[in-house]
């Protein structure tokens, strides 16, 4: 259920009575802690220790970043309401693997929220920075396809207005401008650690991204993610299981905009190029099993030309998170490295 303002705005408001009535029990007593500060999240994520009179359990608590740049660069998407909405209004009957929500909270005038949702144990082994397995891969891809094949060209999704597509004015307007604002001080980073990058202006590069998001659109639609990246992936420890969280991006696109991202940005640059041929003729064989009968090359040809909204998101990178945090320049410059990369084996050149 999707409630409206008032809510808890950070996680010192919350306290024994809201989680008691937010959770539909008696809460003794709780503490918490942040996680995922170094994700290059939109939001602020804590987990939370709950003591009830059935026991002690882990949730999590996710409030909207208290970052300006961030809020801002939520409220230019809608990102917040499209997560709490996909979760509300969609994941429930689709075939994915996601946390269970217990309830969550949207101000749409400052696009402040709190969600409350299923802590998911998973292999903390698993780090972006160092890329996952082909297997790891492997499986979120049969996770993506489900979903995607499920919804393809859903007329029902079409008529959803909190849900864009690639040319959505909302969604164009905020891509290209954390691409300006972002892309000189991503290639800080690269000119740091002495990376040669295209000599582009930003304004140049947010071109290149709304082209690109015109071109790609015109293919057949479905529900995606937009943000498979390792980071928002919850691996069991078993390996045969994989959750997806972080729904802010999902959008009605073409089914391997998704899967070109996850690609670029999950697996290391000598992996990607190593297995990116088998890992595409898989995602094609899990949606052929569900009965589409998808052209390959159609599925090629999105692939390339899709790798460019992986520098986007790197630019965004800089912008909503705290570059002091180590990790957070890491995670920077591994995305954008990977992106450039995946460009340079494709022959996309940046300077035309």
């Amino acid at each position: 259920m999707l409630y409206s303002a008032p809510f808890p705005l950070s996680i010192d408001q919350i306290d024994e009575s809201f989680l008691s009535e937010g959770l539909n029990q008696n809460i003794d007593k709780f503490n918490y802690q942040r996680i995922g500060a170094d994700r290059g999240m939109l939001g602020e994520i804590f987990k939370i220790t709950i003591e009830s009179d059935t026991g002690t359990r882990d949730i999590v608590a996710k409030f909207s970043s208290q970052r300006k740049e961030a809020l801002e660069n939520s409220k230019r998407g809608g990102n917040h309401e499209r997560e709490l909405r996909c979760y509300d209004e969609l994941l429930s009957e689709t075939p994915i693997s996601f946390p269970e929500i217990y309830c969550c909270w949207f101000d749409a005038e400052s696009s402040e929220y709190l969600l409350l949702q299923e802590f998911i144990e998973f292999d903390q082994n698993v780090d972006q920075i160092n890329g996952i397995t082909v297997q790891q891969s492997k499986l979120v891809i049969s996770e993506a396809a489900k979903m995607h094949a499920y919804w393809w060209e859903n007329e029902r999704l079409e008529l959803l207005g909190w849900l864009p597509r690639l040319t959505d004015a909302r969604r164009r307007t905020n891509l290209t401008t954390v691409t300006k604002m972002g892309w000189e001080p991503l290639t800080e980073i690269l000119e740091e650690r002495q990376i040669q990058f295209p000599e582009i202006s930003g304004e140049h590069l947010a071109e290149k991204i709304d082209h690109m998001l015109n071109t790609v659109a015109d293919f057949p639609s479905t529900l995606i993610h937009s943000d498979l990246r390792a980071d928002n992936l919850l691996f069991d420890s078993t390996g045969e299981g994989v959750t997806v969280v972080d729904w802010q991006g999902c959008s009605f696109a073409p089914s391997s905009f998704d899967i070109t991202y996850h690609l670029i940005q999950s697996l290391s640059i000598p992996d990607r190029r190593k297995y990116e041929t088998e890992l595409l003729e898989h995602y094609i064989t899990c949606l052929r099993s569900s009965g589409l009968q998808v052209d390959g090359n159609e599925i090629y040809d999105i692939y390339k030309k899709s790798i460019l909204y992986s520098l986007s998101i790197a630019c965004a990178i800089p912008l909503i998170n705290d570059i002091e945090i180590p990790r957070v320049k890491d995670l920077a410059f591994s995305m954008a490295t990977r992106t450039l990369a995946g460009l340079e084996d494709h022959n996309i050149t940046l300077t035309e």
